[in-house]
This record gives structure tokens, sequence and C-alpha cells, in this order.
């Protein structure tokens, strides 16, 4: 259409013409279009005048939809010391817009509480976001755990003793802290094994990561203390646990695959539900974990769990 012919024709003509322009297209909006809004700083516990806060991305659907959606609480990873909570904040809205409530759960880290703080905290957080179901449109019966290093173990942890009555900071307790499925990505599980961590020359000295975790001290001179950060020791054949989603890069040199392969293999012994996935030519906290590729991998194993 000419510019002349443009300026000839009056406003309602030029609309009834729109569907024959080249240059006009038309979309088609289903109801189903899902975005997500970001909730900053929800503060989900306070214990000995330490408040903890969840950063939270909920999907939002056309307000007559009424939808709820399975919830992801992510742990971030940091050694057990003061996390940044905002690192994998753009994964997890990628996560929130293929239809999950998600929250990036900040715990007390080992300079203010010994283990097993960080662990309470996640069971803690599992507790608020239950309790909070209707308000963020959260289905209550399909929460999962996921987190990624030393936020691999917590997830861990916390997914299986969430039945037992232990490593449990009594937050909530009429509320179950139980989820439907673990995802652990490069995760600790075994912090009295010195050759899994070969980058860390004072591995489980008092003053390194895995001592500070337990009080400043040797988990080597104290059986008593690092025993029960030790995952392995969870695991039974007796004992229900929720399906596990583990990765982890071959190319480690931080925390050795090793780590996984151990944990991995005391879950087929003991005949539980667990997928390995291992990466070649990754290393710690590669990015090679957050491609498109492995999202379908761990969105499709939550999917498989919750039904959602």
């Amino acid at each position: 259409m000419t510019r002349e012919e443009v300026k000839s024709m009056d406003f309602e003509a030029f609309k009834a013409a729109l569907p024959t322009m080249e240059d006009v297209h038309y979309l088609e909006a289903d109801g189903t279009e899902v975005y997500g809004i970001y909730k900053h700083d929800v503060c989900y516990m306070e214990k000995d005048g330490i408040q903890r806060t969840l950063q939270m991305i909920v999907p939002e659907m056309k307000p007559d939809k009424g939808y709820t959606y399975p919830a992801v609480l992510y742990v971030q990873g940091s050694a057990w010391m003061k996390q940044d909570n905002y690192k994998r904040l753009g994964v997890m809205a990628r996560l929130a817009q293929r239809g999950y409530v998600t929250a990036i759960l900040q715990y007390r880290e080992s300079s203010l509480a010994s283990y097993p703080a960080p662990v309470e905290d996640a069971k803690t957080g599992v507790r608020f976001l239950r309790m909070h179901a209707e308000e963020y449109h959260i289905d209550p019966e399909n929460i999962v755990i996921m987190g990624d290093s030393s936020g691999g173990h917590t997830a861990l942890a916390a997914g299986l003793t969430a039945d037992d009555d232990c490593l449990d900071g009594g937050i909530y307790p009429e509320v179950s802290c139980g989820v439907k499925a673990i995802v652990d990505l490069y995760g600790v599980t075994d912090i009295c094994q010195k050759g899994d961590f070969p980058t860390t020359p004072n591995q489980g000295e008092a003053d390194s990561p895995e001592g500070m975790l337990i009080g400043g001290n040797n988990v080597y001179e104290h059986p008593e203390l690092s025993g029960p950060v030790i995952l392995t020791n969870y695991v039974r054949a007796d004992k229900e646990i929720p399906p596990i989603l583990m990765m982890h890069g071959i190319a480690d040199d931080m925390v050795s695959y090793n780590q996984s392969v151990r944990l991995y293999k005391k879950f087929l012994e003991e005949g539980k539900d667990v997928t390995l996935y291992l990466v070649e030519n990754a290393g710690h906290g590669d990015i090679a974990f957050w491609t498109e590729k492995n999202m379908d991998i761990v969105e499709g194993f939550i999917r498989k769990h919750t039904g959602r």
C-alpha cells in the first residue's frame, strides 16, 4: 500500500485493511502464558535475632485461571559460608517461566551457626512454602529441593532426613518438611574423604570450610561432629527417601565427582530411586550445568515425580 493510498483512507477503512498488509502480523494469546513476579527478601524465619529470607519468583497467569505450581526451593553453594543469593536468580527466573514457583534460600552461614543450621533452615524453608502455599500459588504436595555444591549437600541432607527426628530446628513443627524429589548438583557428600578435595590445601582442618561448618574443629579429630555431615549415614534400605537426581562434572577439581559416585553407590546398594549424570569436561560450578539441555533434564525429572 502506497503512502498516497494510506493518506486517502479514513481510519475505519484503514483498520479494515490491516489483514491484507504484509507488514502487519497477528499473534494469538491462548490464556496459558506465564510470566514470573519477583518477590524479594521474603522473611521465612527468625532465630536468635537472625532473620533469613527467600528470593522468590512466582509465576503469574490471568487471574481467572487459579492455577497452582510445583515449588523448587534452591540452596546456593557457598562452602557453607555467606551466600550470594542473587547468583542464580536468572536461572530460577528461567525455571519459573516453565511453570514453577522458585525460592532461593538464605541460611545461617557457618560464621553464625554450626551444623546442622543449614539443614534446619532448609527444612524451615520447605515448611514456610507449604504454609504459604495459597499466597504464592504453590501446590503444597509438590515441593522439590535443589542445591549446588555445599547447597547440594544441604538439599540432600534436608530431603533424606525429612521424616527423622534429627537435623531439625523445630520451627513450624506442625507442618511437614517432606519433599517430592531432590536435585543435587556437584554436591559434597562426605567431608572425610581428603582425596576428593584436591584444590583445598587445608581440607578437613579447623579453619577449612568443612571445619568451620562443625564449629571450627578438625573433621578427622572429631568424628562425633563430622559423622552427622556424612550423607551415607542417612541411607538405609528400610527408610523411604524421595527420588534423587545427581549431576557432577568429571573435571571438577574442587569437589571430585567421586563424592557423587560414593553416594550413588550407596543409594543403589539400598535400593533407592536415583539417577546420576556425569558431565564430561565440566568443572565445579560450570556454566554447562545451566544450559537449556541440562535444564530440560532437571525439569523432566521434576515433572516425572510431581506429575506437573
